[in-house]
């Protein structure tokens, strides 16, 4: 009997050996794709800020931006309230669903140097969307972060200093005239089509946005690696543009349909004002390209486009009779280019790079002249809404060249370069918060009092969402690693609001 149970042991013994040598070709399905080609996930990584768009977009930045104002009853995020299941959406899925894909791609191909070009792309994208969470919340989960585990939320600076190394990197990985590299298909490479010069140009400009981003709170930071990305080639005209086309079978939840077709928004009279008050010919000649009331609106007939304040508690009846999307003015970004495309969400405009640059030569850190620069910026913007070449000279002909002092000349070009970046609220939002221009109003009925933002302050960031709170608070910043002490008014490391002091309408330490 010993014998016999002996026996069966080392049968056991031997199976269960055998079992957990062969235990994953055993247990992984022979025909199971467990690797997929890049291009496949490249292209729904490219859309994801596109990916509920009201709820993490319009409802918070663009309406922050004062771009759009709100203009249905209940939707507090105006008055600076916080709803997990809007923006909440944000946080998600951006880590469980972008950052883990990104990190699976270049866990496949990273290390395949047939894959450098693509995965380097890969880079300069997934860069550009921490770029755009790091400016909504601040500290956060960076190393390690996207790999199935809760790591320790990293500083702000320690992130901007990786994103500068990691697009360079990228930037400088790209070898187009390497034949044998793997190539994204055009309509896998949603922004670029393919064009590997067009990546290179785009991280090198977002390198540059994210080192004026710096300019107050790390100068000499912010100094050399503007410099390092004009030097290594940003943007050279309105065909390296890039933004997201929306269609009829992708992601299709943009402007048009808050704007119009739901008519959950209008024009901010913040933005309005400013197509009416710059140049010395009165309107903006892009502002019927944008803009435009609706037929049944009662100010149909009206020439001049008006806003809604923003901010309301109880909204006035005659809300959406006032200025919204104009989806017949050929703005290609609104009514698309034919064919299946029909909108495109933009994420980086060639003027932005020239303002950017302008602001660079203002503060001596780049060669070229401010003025000069800070022009060619409004023109560029012009060509590219498709404005007639003699408005656009008589636009500009009626501004104010850059004049008084630094700080008078940054107010003017923010304010332009503002009005030019429209309709992205999230960088608009941005540059409010680094600068304090263009002058953005507070909510006409103050701050709501289930916000966490003081009255009389402006939002500062997003909040953790309700889920950060739940799993990951013992790896949050002390401070705030509470529902209570997430404040929505705690101002972000680049924003040095609190050491400034407005008079004249002039900040008085951007410089």
């Amino acid at each position: 009997m010993k014998k016999r149970i002996l026996f069966l042991g080392i049968v056991l013994l031997a199976f269960t050996v055998g079992c957990t040598d062969d235990f994953e070709e055993i247990n992984t399905q022979k025909d199971a794709v467990v690797q997929v080609e890049p291009g496949i996930m490249f292209n729904p990584l490219l859309q994801n800020p596109t990916r509920n768009y009201q709820r993490n977009i319009n409802l918070y930045p663009d309406l922050f931006s004062q771009y759009w104002a709100n203009t249905v009853s209940g939707f507090e995020s105006p008055r600076y309230e916080y709803v997990d299941g809007w923006i909440g959406n944000q946080w998600n899925e951006f880590f469980t669903q972008t950052l883990a894909e990104a990190n699976q791609l270049l866990t496949w191909y990273g290390e395949d140097p047939v894959y450098r070009n693509s995965m380097a792309q890969l880079e300069i994208w997934i860069c550009t969307e921490w770029a755009r969470m790091l400016q909504n919340y601040g500290d956060m989960p960076y190393f390690g972060a996207g790999m199935g585990d809760s790591v320790p939320y990293n500083a702000q600076q320690e992130i901007y200093y990786d994103l500068f190394v990691r697009l360079a990197a990228a930037t400088n990985a790209i070898d187009a005239s390497d034949s044998s590299q793997y190539a994204f298909d055009v309509d896998q490479d949603l922004i670029f089509k393919g064009d590997l010069e067009k990546w290179k140009r785009f991280g090198n400009s977002m390198r540059l946005r994210l080192a004026m981003r710096l300019s107050n709170v790390d100068p000499t930071k912010a100094q050399t690696e503007a410099a390092a990305a004009i030097s290594d080639g940003a943007m050279l005209s309105n065909a390296d543009v890039a933004q997201i086309p929306l269609w009829s079978s992708g992601w299709y939840d943009y402007l048009h349909q808050m704007a119009f077709a739901w008519d959950n928004v209008r024009a901010s009279k913040t933005f309005t004002d400013l197509l009416y008050n710059q140049s010395s010919i009165g309107e903006d000649p892009r502002a019927h390209r944008w803009l435009a009331y609706k037929p049944s609106s009662p100010l149909a007939g009206n020439s001049d486009l008006v806003g809604v304040v923003n901010g309301y508690d109880v909204l006035p009846a005659d809300t959406n009779d006032f200025a919204t999307i104009n989806l017949d003015g050929g703005y290609v970004g609104f009514v698309g280019n034919g064919g299946d495309t029909s909108h495109y969400l933009p994420i980086m405009f060639y003027s932005e790079v020239l303002f950017l640059r302008a602001e660079a030569a203002l503060r001596g850190w780049a060669a070229g002249d401010a003025n000069a620069l800070y022009m060619e910026g409004i023109e560029a913007s012009m060509n590219f809404v498709g404005v007639d070449a003699t408005a656009a000279t008589d636009y500009i002909n009626g501004l104010t060249a850059l004049s008084g002092s630094n700080e008078a000349q940054l107010k003017q070009l923010i304010t332009q370069k503002y009005i030019a970046n429209f309709p992205n609220g999230v960088e608009a939002w941005a540059d409010f918060r680094r600068t304090d221009y263009p002058d953005i109003t507070l909510p006409v009925d103050g701050v709501s009092s289930n916000s966490s933002v003081a009255s009389g302050t402006w939002v500062k960031r997003i909040r953790y969402p309700d889920n950060a709170h739940i799993f990951d608070s013992s790896f949050m910043p002390a401070s705030q690693n509470t529902i209570e002490t997430d404040r929505m008014d705690i101002k972000l490391w680049f924003d040095t609001t609190d050491s400034k002091a407005k008079s004249g309408g002039l900040m008085n330490s951007n410089f």
